[in-house]
């Protein structure tokens, strides 16, 4: 049940996001409290400093701090030692503070994604004691205990190491969660972009792939012909703009004996000192097992005075060399460089330090290290659900840093990193902003708010693309793009109920003895249904269709209910009419009844069917969505189709 809430404003700072990670720098400015009001009443949590308590202090915005693992809690702190934590939580909450940058780069007035909502922290990974599921879900059963709103969890399984959901301390620890209110969402993972490699898939878990944002770290390479070739990295260079240095192909300066793959790879003990030393070195990046660190190491180590680094994917993260020269390139780009080199007996060139413009084009892409769909445990529903930043986010850091920090300079106070786990908070805030305006409303509403009002274009009113270029799919976005403004009031939403995700764990193939272990409460009398196949879960009420094994012959009948949410500040808003129009691939035929959707008043629940068919096989899995729309009100159900016949797209 949606109540009315006729007053939002008055609990706009009111949500509380909690934070599974390596904690929090409470001394950072993004987590200063002057702007925050009372902690609210329901809260029930504790500031557990352990043998920090001298130094490490809550306030109106750090409300609750507690940490895991061996020993006594005093022998324990909250404090985040590794950084991730405290990038995490400003991401999703911190406050507005004027001209942070990462040493002057990308100097901007930033802030979190709900700057008004209250932080509750809890360290469940350590330097020292790394993380095991007993310590995730302990923090599970504290923070429901504590009274949080949102939970925000970066991490999860190897894609290749997925567990079935009994034995996944997130999709066990977060389902008392979600039927305790609390809205859970994790990160989709960094396997990409291999298909398949989403994790933290369960339906109660709302889960976030990683996008590119508008700004780029770049730094570009200027060759002797005076031609630039952009390139991406952050580097703090004290060297030449002009080019003035010696140019080389790594596969030059191959060692006698060397496989002339590790040499074009710049691999260590593959290249010739003598040859490299003094040189800017152009390395590939192509079925090499070592890191872009490796490479780096070793032509510094021989004498090399900068890298250029040729790799696709790559480049499109700005991975951060200190005060090394060196940049990444794209192939296209690399071949220039190549014929460059290979068409002057002195080949120079020089890399510039780094730039970081705004506005960049087209934005978002999906990230290529963002891992994607279908999602195979479980099958039929459509993992990730959405997209947010994830690639060079700029947020709070540890005070204590060595490993990020510039040599001669103090440690950075923000700091630049990639992942999903950094898109994943992202929404988190956007989750607690919409907690925080409709109280009421249950974590599967908040869900759907969020997917539903997603867009699917770029900033160049084109479908979104993966960082190749190619065309991205909901396999890569899930819903698509989140924002900011359109969750707060969708008009509709779809509403998945407890006996949804008991009838999802029946179709999903457990009995009812594993279904009381992984479920908080069962309702008196619950029994899975006699007929429970996979196929079924299809039919569960999420916002978002997908189906697997598609029977063109046959077909496939889908029901969906929508809850009217406009309407309980103005009455007339409630009552309208919602027309249908409908996105489907060639090949595929969508009917939806009915096509048009009256709604009378505020909380009213109205059903539709979709049915899905095809006269020929499908030769590949589709995409498309049925849209509800009043005029004022657009409310997406994206759907991927499967075929038996059809491979992954």
């Amino acid at each position: 049940m949606i109540e009315s809430n006729p007053s939002s404003d008055s609990n706009s700072m009111d949500a509380i996001i909690g934070i599974l990670d390596t904690g929090i720098w409470p001394e950072s400015e993004s987590f200063n409290d002057e702007t925050m009001g009372p902690i609210p009443l329901r809260w029930n949590g504790t500031c557990a400093n352990g043998h920090d308590s001298s130094t490490f202090n809550c306030n109106k915005k750090i409300i609750g701090a507690r940490s895991y693992g061996a020993g006594e809690i005093k022998s324990r702190t909250p404090r985040d030692m590794m950084g991730h934590g405290t990038h995490v939580a400003y991401t999703a909450a911190g406050v507005e503070v004027k001209d942070v940058s990462y040493y002057g780069l990308a100097a901007v007035t930033a802030k979190g994604g709900s700057p008004g909502s209250r932080l509750a922290i809890y360290q469940v990974f350590s330097s020292q004691n790394g993380s095991h599921g007993s310590t995730v879900l302990a923090a599970f059963d504290d923070a429901i205990a504590d009274g949080v709103d949102v939970l925000s969890l970066s991490f999860g399984s190897s894609s290749f190491l997925e567990q079935e959901f009994i034995n996944d301390p997130i999709a066990l620890g977060a389902f008392p969660s979600v039927q305790n209110g609390i809205t859970v969402v994790c990160s989709a993972g960094n396997d990409g972009p291999n298909p398949g490699s989403v994790v933290n898939s369960a339906p109660w878990i709302l889960t976030v792939a990683a996008s590119t944002i508008d700004r780029v770290f770049e730094s570009d390479v200027v060759l002797g012909n005076n031609k630039v070739i952009k390139g991406t990295g952050i580097n703090f260079a004290n060297i030449q703009n002009s080019p003035v240095y010696p140019i080389i192909y790594a596969k030059s300066a191959k060692k006698s004996g060397v496989d002339e793959n590790a040499t074009r790879n710049c691999e260590p003990n593959s290249m010739d000192q003598e040859i490299i030393k003094g040189k800017i070195v152009v390395c590939d990046n192509e079925d090499s097992l070592y890191p872009q660190i490796n490479k780096q190491d070793e032509v510094k180590k021989l004498g090399g005075i900068g890298v250029i680094l040729i790799d696709d994917e790559l480049r499109g993260v700005a991975f951060n060399f200190g005060t090394f020269p060196m940049t990444l390139i794209s192939s296209k780009d690399g071949a220039k460089v190549l014929s460059y080199i290979n068409s002057t007996k002195n080949p120079v060139a020089t890399i510039l330090p780094t730039t970081a413009p705004a506005n960049y084009k087209p934005a978002p892409t999906i990230a290529y290290f963002s891992s994607g769909g279908p999602s195979t445990i479980p099958k039929n529903i459509l993992k990730p659900d959405i997209a947010a930043p994830g690639v060079n986010i700029l947020a709070a850091w540890i005070g204590n840093d060595t490993v990020q920090t510039l040599k001669g300079k103090d440690p950075p106070l923000y700091n630049v990193f990639s992942g999903t786990s950094m898109a994943c908070p992202h929404v988190s805030g956007i989750a607690a902003a919409v907690k925080s305006r409709n109280p009421t409303w249950s974590p599967s509403a908040i869900r759907s708010a969020i997917m539903t009002t997603a867009v699917q274009t770029n900033n160049m009113k084109a479908p979104i693309t993966t960082e190749k270029g190619t065309a991205a799919t909901p396999y890569d976005f899930g819903a698509g793009e989140v924002i900011t403004t359109g969750p707060l009031q969708p008009g509709l939403v779809y509403e998945t109920t407890a006996i949804d995700y008991l009838n999802f764990l029946c179709y999903h193939g457990y009995n009812i003895a594993t279904i009381k272990i992984m479920a908080n409460t069962i309702p008196d009398g619950f029994t899975c249904p006699e007929e429970s196949s996979i196929d079924l879960i299809s039919n569960i009420n999420y916002p978002s269709i997908a189906i697997s094994n598609f029977d063109e012959k046959a077909g496939r009948r889908v029901n969906r209910t929508l809850t009217n949410v406009a309407g309980n500040v103005k009455m007339e808003d409630a009552k309208t009419v919602y027309n249908i129009s409908i996105d489907a691939p060639a090949g595929l035929d969508v009917q939806v009844v009915p096509d048009k959707l009256h709604f009378s008043k505020f909380d009213e629940k109205l059903s539709y069917q979709v049915n899905f068919s095809a006269a020929n096989p499908l030769k590949k899995d589709v995409f498309g969505s049925i849209t509800w729309s009043n005029g004022k009100y657009k409310v997406r159900n994206t759907f991927a189709i499967s075929s038996k016949s059809g491979s992954v797209a």
